[in-house]
C-alpha cells in the first residue's frame, strides 16, 4: 500500500471517527476515605505519573521519589501482600487494599513482607534499593491501579474524594477492562453484516468518495434508537502543550450487542480503531528515545536467552529454530538457548508445532526450569516470534508461578508479530472449514505437500480469534512485574498488527524492510533496536509520523480484507 494512500484514507476515517464520539457516564465505588493515606517515603518527586495514551499505550505508570538507598519503605494504607519478589533484576512488593486498589513498591534492596501477609497503614515492606539501570542510584517508583488501570498514585495524598478515583468505568458495561475478552456476538458485529467482498469495497467507497455522507449515516446510528448498529464511544481531549494543538486523548470502542450491521457502522468501527491505535502513537512520543542505540552487538540484557519459534518452525535446543539475530541484541555463546515443541525437550519439526498450545506452554516451563538447574540464579528473558508468543502467554498465565524456586527469574519478555489476540487467518480458515465445500477444499490442500500449518491443525484451531484459547487467554493476569514488549509490523499480512497487542503492556508497530514482513521481523534492524531499548529496560525508539500513521492504518484495513475474504469464501464454496 502507498504511504499517500494511507494517509488519505486514515485522514477520512478519522473525520468519521470524530463524528460519532460520545461520553460514558462512570460508575463510583468505596476505597478507603480521604486522609487515610501515607506517603510510602520522605523525598523529592523527581518523575511524575504520565497518563498512558490508552490501555496499550506508553506512558509513566507511577512515581518516582529520590531518597537514600536503605530507606524504610512504608505500606501506603493497610491490605494484603499479593506480590513480593524479584522480576528483572529488581524487587518489588505490592499490596492490595479494600476498593479495588493496588500499590506498588519498586526497586527495593530487601523485601520485609512476603505474599499474604497482613499490613496496617505505615508498617514497613521493604528499604530502598535504586535502580541501577540509569534512572539513577536513589530512585524510588511509586505505583497505584485501579483493577488493570495505572492512575496516578499522588492522588491518594491529596484532599480529594477518593470514590471518584476509581469512576473510570462505564456502569453498564466492561469493555473498558483491557482483561476482559468481548463476547462473540460483539465480534461477529465488528466483522460487518453487509455482502462479502462488496463490503471492503463499499467501505472504502464510503470513506473516500463521500466523507460527508458517511459521517451522517454514522452519525444517526450512533443516535438511534436502541437498536443501534453500533455501541458508544468514549473520548477525550488533551492539549499538546509543545505546539499548543489540542488532539484527542483517546477512543475505546465499546462492545455492543445489536441486531445487525450496515457498512457505514463498520466503516466507523474500523474507523474508531485506527483512530485509537493514531492517537495512541501520538501520546507515546512523550516517553520515547529519539536517539535510540541500534542492535550492533552492545548492550543488551546481561541475562540468558531462551527463543521461542512459532508454526512450522523446526530445530533443536542448541540450533536456531527461527531467525533470530540473537548477536546483534547482545547475547553471547552459551547464553541461548531455542525452545522445543517436541514432548522430550529435544530436536522437532514443524508438524510438532501444529499442537496443542496449552501442552506447548507446559513444556516452556519444564525447559525452563532445566535452564536454571544448569544455571542456577541466571535470570533468562523470553523472545518469541509469531505462534511463539501465544505459548509465551499460556506459560504466564495458566503455568508460572513465581514463588516456585524451581523457576529461574524471568527478565524480560518481547514477542515479535505474536497473535496475541488471535489471526484473522485462523478465522478464516475456521470459517471455511466450516461450509461443506470449503472443508473439502481445505482437506485436499492439507493433504498436499505445502510448506504451510493444516488448516485442521489444533494449534491453527486455536489460533482463531474466536477460540475458547483466545477467549479464555486474557481473562488471567500476567505475574506482578513481568515486562512484555509486543513488537508488529505494519504490513504484516500474516498476523496483522492490531492482533499483536498485549493489554496493559507496551506495544509497537514499526515498518519492517523487506516483501514479508512476518518473516523477517526476526532480524529487521528496526524491531531490532526496539528489542534492544526493551532489553535495557530504556523508553523504546521514537516512531516518526508516517510510521505512526501507516502502523495506526494498514493492519486494520488488512484485517477488514481478510475477514471480508473470509465471509466472501463462505457465500461462494457450498
Amino acid at each position: 500500500m502507498q504511504p499517500l494512500r494511507s494517509c488519505s484514507l486514515v485522514v477520512g476515517l478519522m473525520v468519521v471517527a470524530a463524528a460519532v464520539v460520545v461520553t460514558a457516564s462512570p460508575a463510583a465505588a468505596e476505597p478507603p476515605g480521604p486522609g487515610s493515606w501515607l506517603l510510602p517515603v520522605d523525598g523529592p518527586v523527581t518523575r511524575l505519573f504520565v497518563q498512558p495514551a490508552g490501555p496499550y499505550g506508553a506512558g509513566h505508570r507511577g512515581v518516582d521519589f529520590a531518597v537514600p538507598v536503605g530507606t524504610v519503605v512504608r505500606a501506603a494504607q493497610g491490605g494484603s501482600v499479593t506480590f513480593a519478589g524479584t522480576v528483572a533484576g529488581t524487587l518489588h512488593v505490592v499490596v492490595g487494599h479494600e476498593g479495588g486498589l493496588r500499590t506498588s513498591y519498586s526497586f527495593l534492596a530487601r523485601a520485609d513482607v512476603a505474599v499474604g501477609d497482613r499490613v496496617s497503614r505505615g508498617d514497613p515492606v521493604g528499604v530502598t534499593g535504586g535502580t541501577g539501570d540509569g534512572h539513577g542510584p536513589d530512585v524510588f517508583h511509586f505505583g497505584l491501579r485501579v483493577g488493570e488501570r495505572y492512575v496516578d498514585p499522588m492522588q491518594l495524598f491529596r484532599p480529594t474524594d477518593l470514590a471518584e478515583l476509581v469512576r473510570l468505568v462505564p456502569h453498564d458495561h466492561a469493555a473498558a477492562d483491557p482483561w476482559i475478552d468481548p463476547p462473540r456476538e460483539a465480534r461477529e458485529l465488528a466483522r460487518g453484516g453487509g455482502g462479502p467482498l462488496g463490503l471492503a469495497g463499499d467501505a472504502v467507497g464510503a470513506v473516500v468518495g463521500g466523507v460527508v455522507g458517511a459521517g451522517g449515516a454514522v452519525v444517526d446510528a450512533a443516535t438511534g434508537a436502541s437498536d443501534a448498529t453500533f455501541g458508544a464511544f468514549r473520548a477525550g481531549a488533551e492539549a499538546a502543550g509543545r505546539v499548543g494543538v489540542e488532539v484527542l486523548e483517546g477512543i475505546t470502542q465499546v462492545a455492543a450487542q445489536a441486531a445487525s450491521a450496515t457498512v457505514a457502522g463498520v466503516v466507523a468501527r474500523d474507523a474508531m480503531e485506527i483512530a485509537e491505535r493514531f492517537l495512541d502513537w501520538w501520546g507515546s512520543r512523550d516517553d520515547c528515545m529519539s536517539d535510540s542505540a541500534p542492535a550492533d552487538g552492545t548492550g543488551g540484557s546481561g541475562h540468558m536467552l531462551l527463543a521461542v519459534g512459532g508454526i512450522n518452525s523446526e530445530g533443536g535446543p542448541s540450533d536456531p529454530t527461527f531467525s533470530l539475530d540473537a548477536d546483534a541484541l547482545g547475547y553471547v555463546d552459551g547464553e541461548v538457548s531455542y525452545y522445543s515443541y517436541a514432548p522430550d525437550g529435544d530436536r522437532y519439526g514443524p508438524e510438532d508445532t501444529w499442537g496443542d498450545l496449552l501442552a506447548a506452554g507446559q513444556r516452556l516451563g519444564e525447559q525452563l526450569k532445566a535452564l536454571h538447574r544448569e544455571h542456577p540464579g541466571r535470570e533468562i528473558d523470553l523472545i518469541a516470534h509469531s505462534q511463539g508468543g501465544v505459548v509465551v502467554d499460556v506459560f504466564l498465565q495458566h503455568v508460572y508461578d513465581p514463588a516456585d524456586p524451581d523457576y529461574p527469574p524471568i527478565g524480560t519478555v518481547v514477542t515479535l508479530s505474536s497473535p496475541h489476540e488471535g489471526a484473522p487467518l485462523a478465522t478464516l480458515a475456521g470459517d471455511v472449514r466450516r461450509t461443506d465445500g470449503g472443508r473439502t477444499v481445505l482437506d485436499l490442500a492439507d493433504a498436499a505437500p505445502l510448506p504451510l500449518p493444516p488448516s485442521a491443525g489444533e494449534s491453527t484451531q486455536q489460533l482463531a480469534e474466536d477460540s475458547e484459547l483466545m477467549r479464555d487467554l486474557w481473562r488471567h493476569r500476567l505475574p506482578e512485574h513481568v515486562d512484555v514488549t509486543s513488537v508488529g509490523a505494519s504490513d504484516d499480512y500474516v498476523v496483522p498488527a492490531n492482533r499483536t497487542e498485549v493489554p496493559g503492556e507496551m506495544n509497537v508497530t514499526v515498518d519492517v524492510a523487506g516483501p514479508v514482513d512476518h518473516g523477517s521481523i526476526p532480524t529487521d534492524p528496526r524491531a531490532l533496536q526496539v528489542v534492544r531499548a526493551a532489553l535495557e529496560n530504556r523508553p523504546l525508539p521514537c516512531v516518526d509520523w508516517l510510521e505512526g500513521l501507516r502502523g495506526a492504518a494498514e493492519p486494520v484495513l488488512i484485517t477488514r480484507l481478510e475477514l471480508a475474504a473470509g465471509d466472501a469464501a463462505k457465500e461462494l464454496l457450498p
